[in-house]
Order: structure tokens, then C-alpha cells, then sequence
């Protein structure tokens, strides 16, 4: 007994010892393990979470040493203010690549679109559970296994394109996605349903989606395959990238455009605040950033594409009936709650 209980404190005070706080690496926070040269990527530890567009590489460097990135962690993104998810990891010796852990992206609510890149082998449970504005999602030839719930209830999701090698998706896995259009399986099989006490999407709504496939694809079984309402053959499996967009801003509108033909846009619009030297009031304008991504289906997204514009700030005094400029809401005054209206008229 106290041969186990030596050994127990043996392990134990080797794990504490190969234990590090949290450390920043570029954007983003890592725990590293030396002993394996391999870091997480956490949750910031400061609080207030990570925002705008998300870029995540296979490897870091940090203290001279190259550390491979095995996992996104629990809850390292969810419920932050991001836009855009592309995700790159590297595969070790073994074969065995990334893995985006349970609830690391879930409740993102301005998340607009995933790129999932080589590298990266398996969406654990709730990855992207209820990402209310997520339309598009692109998973890479590396992932072999989609678990139990990882996009289920993003609301707005349209476009789905499964790579080379997904083999497997579990129940639930797109249930209420009410939305979903085009779902393209690049693989020479189309995945295994692995059964549970729900379906992969709901049947009421594929009834009018678009399957795609190569011709040559084979069904490893029916369900839920033959639910959707139709079948489209590819002729290649090379996925086009939608150009980058472009923004301007004239005469009180903002507007896109964009290269590619008959793309949609997902935007966000941010309040810059600015520092003034004055105690009391000053002419200062308003200053909103605004970010656009372009998206089709069967294409990559685009780059995320962001400029800043300086809209005039007013006393915003309603007279006769009149609003000034910039009182979008057409309130009396001029303030960040116009950024909301013009937001939304935006998306």
C-alpha cells in the first residue's frame, strides 16, 4: 500500500511539475507540455476573451523551442465576439493531428465562418454549438470524425463542405440547422451515420437541400444520404477561394462588393472609441470599424477584409420633424446606439 501511494505522489508530482501557467504567444494563450513539445491553446486568462478574425497555425514557437498545437481547449473561445475561424494544424509522427475540444468555439455569436485546414482530425462535442450567425463551414481532408453535436443550433448555417477523409459524423451533429442548403462531400465514400437517438440533420429541412458528391462516391449507407431532396454530381473536387471583397462608404452608405459572382456578405461593425484632450465637449467624429467576409457555396470564404470610417458626430436635435445626420434611429441624439440600427441594416 504505501509502495502505490509513493508511486501516486510520484506521478502526480511529475504532472505538477511539467504544469505551466498559461503563456501568450502572438495573439492567443498556450499551456505547454516540454516533455512532449506540444501546447493547447486556451481561454485568455485575463478575461474579455479574443475577438475579430481567428487564425490558428499548427505550431508556435515560444522560449527557443517549436511546440506542436494539439488541441484547441474547452471553452477556449466560446461565447467571444470573433468573426471568422481558420484553422491549420500539423500532424505528429503518429499521424495524429489537431483537436478542437468540446464547447471551444459554442455561443459565438458573430462567428460568420469556419475554415477548417490539413491537420486537424477530429470536432469534439458542442466545437460550434449554437453559433447563431454561422453560415458557412468548411472541414478539412484531415478530419476523420465529427462528434455528437458540434454544430448543432447554428440557426443560420447554409454551406457545409466535408473533406477527403470525414468517415464518420455522429447523431445530432447538424440538428438544428434549419438553414442548410449544399452540403458537398469531397470523399470517394460518403461518411458513416454512427446511429444514436438522433438524426445528423433534421429530415424536414434537407428535404429541400442540395446533396453534392463525385460521381463515383460511394453510400457506406443510405441514411441519411437519400433524405435530401436532391443530388448533384461534382465534376471536381478543387475548391475555388471567393475573392477578397472591397468597402466604401459614400453619401451615409456603406457597401461591398466583390469579384466573385453572386457571393453573400457577412459584416460586423465595430465603435472605435478615440482619447481627446478636453475636459468638457470637442468636434470629434465618430469613428466605426467595419469588417466584411464574402461567402458562396461551394466556394472557400474569402479573406476577412476591415476599414475604418469617420462619420460626423452631432448635437442630433430633432427640429420640425427633421433628424441630423448620423441620429440613425431617429432618436434626438447621436450616440453608439445608431451603430446598432446601422448594423443591422448592414446584415
Amino acid at each position: 500500500m504505501k509502495k502505490n501511494i509513493f508511486l501516486y505522489l510520484l506521478a502526480f508530482m511529475s504532472l505538477a511539475a511539467n504544469a505551466q501557467d498559461p503563456v501568450k504567444v502572438g495573439e492567443y494563450y498556450y499551456t505547454v507540455e516540454d516533455n512532449h513539445n506540444t501546447a493547447i491553446l486556451v481561454a485568455n486568462p485575463q478575461g474579455g476573451g479574443y475577438s475579430g478574425e481567428v487564425v490558428i497555425n499548427g505550431t508556435i514557437e515560444y522560449g527557443g523551442k517549436t511546440y506542436r498545437v494539439s488541441d484547441i481547449g474547452y471553452r477556449a473561445f466560446c461565447g467571444t465576439d470573433i468573426l471568422k475561424v481558420t484553422i491549420n494544424g500539423q500532424l505528429d509522427d503518429k499521424g495524429r493531428g489537431l483537436r478542437i475540444n468540446p464547447h471551444a468555439f459554442s455561443y459565438c455569436k458573430s462567428l460568420t465562418s469556419v475554415t477548417i485546414g490539413d491537420g486537424v482530425d477530429y470536432i469534439q462535442n458542442f466545437a460550434f454549438y449554437a453559433c447563431d450567425n454561422l453560415a458557412n463551414v468548411v472541414v478539412g481532408d484531415d478530419v476523420t470524425w465529427i462528434y455528437e453535436q458540434a454544430f448543432q443550433n447554428c440557426h443560420s448555417l447554409t454551406s457545409v463542405i466535408l473533406g477527403k477523409k470525414v468517415s464518420s459524423i455522429d447523431a445530432s451533429a447538424f440538428l438544428g440547422c434549419e438553414e442548410l442548403k449544399d452540403v458537398y462531400c469531397l470523399g470517394s465514400a460518403l461518411p458513416t451515420y454512427l446511429k444514436g437517438s438522433r438524426p445528423i440533420f433534421d429530415y424536414d429541412h434537407i428535404r429541400d437541400a442540395t446533396l453534392h458528391a463525385p460521381a463515383s462516391a460511394t453510400f457506406v449507407n443510405g441514411d441519411p444520404w437519400i433524405k435530401f431532396g436532391k443530388l448533384e454530381t461534382m465534376a471536381s473536387t478543387t475548391l475555388e477561394k471567393c475573392a477578397t471583397p472591397t468597402i466604401t462608404y459614400e453619401n451615409g452608405t456603406v457597401s461591398f462588393a466583390c469579384e466573385t459572382e453572386g457571393v453573400e456578405f457577412n459584416s460586423k461593425v465595430e465603435y472605435v472609441q478615440k482619447s481627446f484632450n478636453s475636459a468638457s465637449a470637442f468636434p470629434a467624429p465618430s469613428t466605426f470599424l467595419v469588417k466584411v467576409v464574402a461567402f458562396k457555396n461551394g466556394y472557400l470564404p474569402s479573406d476577412v477584409v476591415a476599414k475604418e470610417f469617420d462619420l460626423p458626430s452631432y448635437v442630433g436635435v430633432k427640429n420640425e420633424g427633421n433628424y441630423e445626420q448620423g441620429d440613425v434611429n431617429k432618436d434626438g441624439k447621436v450616440n453608439v446606439a445608431d451603430q446598432v440600427v446601422l448594423t443591422n441594416v448592414m446584415n
